[in-house]
């Protein structure tokens, strides 16, 4: 709940926005109806048909809403207005990640109930996002004066890889921001972000005669997302197979069932989803799959089974890597992804979230010195360089003190993350709301992801004065 305005500039951005909130919600829904997964590439569509069509959805809004628009060659857009020879910037992702399990209510549907709305996006990013847009949407119906540009730009790929705001700052050479936030974490805001690395380690399979052997494993949908799903075909002679069966049954691990079907042993587990960045508050259900084939006779695939779920907790200590910093605290790690055949061997994908103050070759070094005892090789490494932008800099005094009027909130003080965002692809940014201290919006990456319509309002009035304080 935000304090009455306390001037007349804070008092006119707030009544716009109260004035178009049905608006607002109306169009947001819209937005989060367009299953924006990243896909194949198409022509002039770099992540998907479907994420194309979220930013079209949302230039053609902004251009509705008075905006000047440009589509970024698919891989990003922005929406600007004002005059001047500098530019401040909010900057959200319209794209998402896949939905998985669990759902209640339609990923898709964009429901509402009880004050909420339920789609996978509302909170990670698109409800934000709008937030933004309608922010400075406030200013630019307010006749404020402002000596600088201000502008909002739509990222289609950050949930895998940030290639957009690459393209959009290295390769297209759009303008950079003087300031800039990223509505994608939570208020007061976010100052440091951990490094994200996605290690890749290989595990070479060798030719085996066995009774009974694992031929697939699998499970994963990206790597910053805990598995909620596993499946797992073992192969052997008619006894081996219905002895493993009987095994497993006699186990009775959670979340774990097997079939025997045309002489093969099918097993199954689930989990549940979490952020990667939060691997603890989720269950890895390729974990919970190789801990539970651990108890049967696999002599021909007990070493990788082992390391997998040795390697596997959530501190990184089995895969070497465990520490922290006084700055953003401890690592985590998530095994995002995993594929075995008896062909190819296995490939795990490890998302990493590291201390600023380390370097992408510590964790890295670590884990292969860690991986090669096993008979693991590194296989790929994918970093993302950790953020920290110490709390007398700007934009965060404007941002802050913004926060502290709007809210009279003295207590809740700027904090560091695991997640990542686009404040450390971008010149001069912090990650600044969406949610608020106490809230109830989210999970993200979880089933029946959902944020609160007074949340999309209260962070719209919030970004409206925030954009017009670093825009005067």
């Amino acid at each position: 709940m935000l304090k009455p305005p306390s001037d007349e500039s804070t008092a006119r951005l707030y009544a716009w926005i109260d004035d178009h909130t049905d608006e607002m919600v109306a169009s947001l829904q819209g937005v989060l109806r367009i299953p924006s997964l990243e896909a194949a590439a198409e022509a002039g569509a770099p992540f998907g048909a479907e994420v194309k069509r979220a930013l079209a959805f949302t230039l053609a809004h902004a251009a509705e809403l008075g905006f000047r628009t440009k589509d970024v060659d698919g891989f990003a857009g922005h929406a600007e207005f004002g005059e001047g020879d500098e530019m401040v910037a909010a900057v959200g992702h319209l794209d998402v990640v896949p939905e998985g399990d669990g759902w209640k209510h339609a990923p898709y549907g964009a429901t509402i109930e009880d004050g909420y709305i339920y789609a996978r996006g509302s909170s990670d990013d698109k409800g934000p996002t709008w937030a933004a847009l309608y922010g400075a949407c406030a200013l630019l119906n307010s006749g404020l004066p402002l000596r600088r540009r201000v502008r909002v730009i739509f990222g289609c790929n950050e949930e895998s890889g940030f290639q957009c705001v690459h393209h959009y700052w290295e390769v297209a050479r759009e303008e950079r921001p003087v300031f800039a936030f990223t509505p994608d974490a939570g208020f007061p805001l976010v100052y440091a972000e951990k490094g994200i690395a996605n290690i890749v380690l290989h595990y070479a399979s060798q030719p085996a005669e066995c009774d009974l052997c694992v031929t697939s494993l699998s499970g994963g949908r990206r790597p910053n997302m805990v598995p909620d799903s596993a499946d797992a075909v073992l192969a052997g002679s008619a006894e081996a197979v219905a002895s493993a069966a009987a095994a497993l049954d006699a186990l009775g691990a959670e979340g774990v069932t097997s079939t025997v079907e045309h002489a093969e042993l099918k097993v199954h587990a689930v989990g549940k989803s979490a952020h990667g960045s939060r691997p603890m508050d989720g269950v890895n259900a390729v974990i919970r799959l190789a801990d539970a084939l651990l108890h049967l006779a696999l002599p021909a695939d007990e070493k990788w089974l082992r390391f997998l779920v040795d390697a596997s907790g959530p501190d990184g200590t089995g895969l070497g890597i465990a520490g922290s910093d006084e700055v953003a605290g401890e690592l985590t790690s998530n095994l995002g992804i995993f594929e075995f055949t008896r062909q190819n061997g296995a490939l795990a994908t490890w998302n990493i979230r590291y201390p600023v103050t380390w370097s992408i070759q510590r964790v890295s070094s670590a884990a292969m010195a860690a991986g090669a005892t096993a008979g693991w090789n590194l296989h790929q490494v994918h970093d993302q360089p950790p953020l920290y932008v110490p709390l007398d800099k700007e934009p965060v005094s404007t941002l802050l003190r913004v926060y502290r009027e709007a809210t009279g909130d003295e207590e809740s003080q700027p904090r560091t993350m695991g997640g990542g965002t686009y404040a450390r692809a971008t010149p001069n940014a912090v990650a600044y709301g969406a949610g608020f201290p106490g809230g109830s919006d989210g999970p993200a990456h979880e089933p029946d992801e959902r944020i609160a319509i007074s949340t999309v309002v209260d962070a719209a009035k919030v970004f409206a004065v925030a954009l017009y304080e670093l825009a005067r």
